[in-house]
């Protein structure tokens, strides 16, 4: 049924038409003609290696926009196609995993010969953006089907005509739209349903939702596109909404696709602004994370601060508030989000757009011989959920016997240390295999990072034990049971972890604690090293703690959880003293940790005892960051710094050198390596053991 709009969203759309003809002068979209599809703008340098390529077909025309742009016929113009093939050619088919034709590309004139392009360099993942209109054309879906294309984003402003006419800016279009994206449903590509989010077309959202469910072969995905003010022209501001309203829409919307089992989420990563949210988008946290990692790889922009950013535990990681929003919305409704709020929100995949890379081999390197360490995650998923996990959980078990080749290569390599690690390595029904294939294989040690949990029931643990496990590490965050299961997320697990504990000690297998120390729980650190040393006295085993900071390993990791070292140093120093009183090991702190000891005052009692335990991954010196004066620093041929992401939030000026005497290295060698300072590449003498020596 078609109905006319109530209240005054169409007369002020109408009236301000009528009234204003305004045309957008030039082309505020800030996109660049190619982008990666609903990843970070603004890269250019390696682009065409993303996993996620955008290539728009032409200028002028900003399909979401258009309900601001009344003459897009008149500024509309095609991308020559000598332009739009180089695109193409940059385009790297093993990495590329979808490659989207935006703006509507089915009427550049060239259109058919950029698709047998794509279809003839064996590129993946085709996409289209559009409106639904061209698809209602005789035999093209098939033909677009025929070609490569896989997944269709089509822009549609409501079920009513007067809404959707109003927001394409085009008169008459409705029913072959809406006949269009009838035949997409039922073409066997995957259709997404692309909403620009507005004053007039927010009441049309769950009827377009309950419409779209029913079309033969239904949708498979229900995106919200949410203009940027500053995107919009002034007089037409007034039709958007604050990011309250958009929040409360956007809430409404996403518990529904969820209830029907259809993907949600917004076009763009950049969303709602967090304490703009009032709390309907806390169940979906997603978006706030995906906005910061948005904003921290976006193009240089101008933000603002209010007055709640002063005590909101988001302040590091958030840049602040658009300027253009305050002008138009101002601050009211602006609100701190306390960190107990942050923490709790889960990552959670929206939809199948999303592309990871999910790495779970990983070779370290170390500078005693015959003391390497490889690490193997066997799956991603868990049955924990912490916040501050840097895996996909979204990735299944791997398949056994590609483990178990893994596994060979390693103990080929280097057969002092196996690791199997996820996710949650327990889940997998063939790790007693890959532990006893580990040990055939000659490992020294085989160890499993754990929650322990289904190793509570004390046959597991047998079982795991008789296989040849000889060390586990168990991730306990908090000695607390009410704020452990808090954080990871699982009720009663708390008990469970420490059961496990007690289950392997009796077995004999070598026991260790991964804490990872976040804004939430490091003023507890002393209390917590003196529970587990009561817990587990040292005439029942040894006992070591591995202290890790909460910090992003991979975009997967909140920032706001880290803390940053000047305030977890008095609460630190106390907790590793009380281990040197007590016979508790510990380590983690060095190497791939990235706490060295000048965030300890250069106190080398902390480390003395883990120079031999310095372990590098492959692409450590990717993920790592030295100041320049670092070269003025004793400790600096054993160290490989602090993660980048860490002085990308809160700068470089807690890295102090210091002298000290320490152990003589003389199998080190040095080797010229990129690192970030001031924002330029600078080489910094950095040691590697297999590297060519500086002359």
């Amino acid at each position: 049924m078609e109905l006319s709009l109530h209240g005054n969203a169409d007369q002020f759309f109408d009236l301000w038409i009528r009234s204003h003809g305004l045309a957008v002068h030039g082309d505020p979209w800030r996109r660049c003609p190619t982008v990666p599809f609903g990843s970070e703008p603004g890269h250019t340098g390696g682009l065409m290696a993303s996993s996620e390529v955008r290539i728009n077909l032409f200028h002028g025309d900003r399909l979401e926009y258009r309900f601001c742009t009344p003459s897009w016929r008149q500024t509309r113009r095609a991308v020559p196609l000598a332009e739009v093939l180089a695109q193409v050619e940059a385009v790297d088919p093993r990495r590329c995993q979808r490659l989207l034709l935006g703006e509507s590309p089915i009427d550049h004139p060239d259109f058919d010969a950029i698709l047998a392009r794509c279809k003839e360099r064996g590129i993946r993942g085709v996409a289209v953006e559009t409106d639904g209109r061209p698809l209602a054309r005789e035999a093209l879906l098939a033909s677009l089907k025929e070609r490569g294309v896989e997944r269709l984003f089509v822009v549609c402003g409501g079920a009513r005509r007067s809404v959707h006419e109003q927001t394409m800016m085009d008169e008459g279009c409705y029913l072959e739209a809406m006949e269009g994206l009838k035949r997409a449903a039922a073409s066997g590509m995957d259709l997404y349903l692309v909403v620009p989010v507005l004053r007039w077309t927010v009441r049309e959202l769950d009827p377009l939702l309950d419409w779209a469910r029913g079309l033969p072969g239904g949708v498979k995905g229900f995106l919200l596109a949410l203009p940027e003010t500053g995107q919009v022209p002034v007089p037409m501001r007034r039709v958007l909404l604050s990011y309250a309203e958009q929040a409360e829409a956007a809430r409404r919307v996403f518990d529904e696709c969820r209830r029907w089992k259809v993907e949600w989420g917004f076009t763009t990563r950049r969303g709602v602004l967090p304490c703009g949210a009032g709390g309907a988008l806390d169940r979906f946290g997603t978006v706030f994370f995906d906005r910061m990692t948005y904003l921290r790889h976006a193009p240089s922009e101008e933000f603002a601060r209010v007055a709640a950013c002063e005590s909101c535990s988001m302040s590091q990681s958030c840049p602040g508030v658009e300027p253009a929003y305050l002008e138009a919305f101002g601050a009211e409704g602006l609100s701190p989000i306390p960190l107990e709020v942050s923490m709790d929100w889960n990552l959670k995949r929206a939809n199948t757009l999303e592309q990871r890379d999910f790495k779970n081999v990983s070779d370290f390197d170390n500078d005693t011989e015959g003391n390497g360490r490889a690490l193997l995650r066997i799956n991603g998923h868990c049955n924990m959920s912490c916040a501050f996990c840097f895996v996909d959980r979204t990735v299944p078990d791997f398949d056994a016997d590609d483990i178990l080749g893994q596994i060979e290569r390693m103990a080929k390599r280097d057969p002092s240390h196996l690791v199997l690690s996820g996710g949650e390595p327990t889940l997998h029904p063939s790790l007693p295999r890959f532990i006893a294939r580990g040990k055939e294989l000659g490992f020294r040690t085989v160890e499993i990072q754990t929650n322990g949990v289904k190793a509570a029931v004390p046959e597991y643990a047998k079982t795991l034990a008789d296989a040849g496990l000889t060390k586990i590490t168990v991730s306990l965050h908090s000695v607390d049971p009410e704020q452990s299961d808090k954080i990871t997320r699982l009720p009663h697990a708390f008990g469970k972890t420490i059961a496990s504990m007690h289950n392997f000690r009796r077995l004999g297998v070598l026991t260790q604690i991964a804490h990872v120390i976040t804004k939430a729980n490091y003023e507890q650190l002393p209390n917590t090293v003196r529970y587990l040393r009561e817990e587990f006295p040292e005439d029942e085993g040894h006992l070591s703690i591995c202290f890790g900071v909460a910090q992003p390993i991979s975009d997967l990791v909140y920032t706001w959880v880290m803390p940053r070292f000047d305030e977890i140093k008095p609460f630190m120093k106390a907790a590793l003293d009380y281990c040197l009183e007590t016979r508790v090991g510990f380590g983690g702190m060095i190497g791939q940790g990235g706490y060295p000891p000048c965030m300890l005052d250069g106190d080398l009692r902390y480390y003395q005892g883990n120079l031999g335990n310095i372990y590098r991954s492959a692409d450590w010196e990717d993920q790592f960051y030295k100041a320049p004066r670092c070269a003025e620093c004793s400790f600096d041929p054993h160290c490989v710094g602090v993660r980048r992401l860490y002085v990308e939030t809160y700068g470089d000026a807690e890295i102090k050198p210091f002298q000290a005497e320490l152990p003589a290295t003389p199998d080190a060698r040095v080797v010229q390596a990129p690192v970030v300072a001031d924002g330029a590449l600078v080489m910094l003498r950095r040691r590697k053991d297999d590297a060519t020596p500086v002359p």
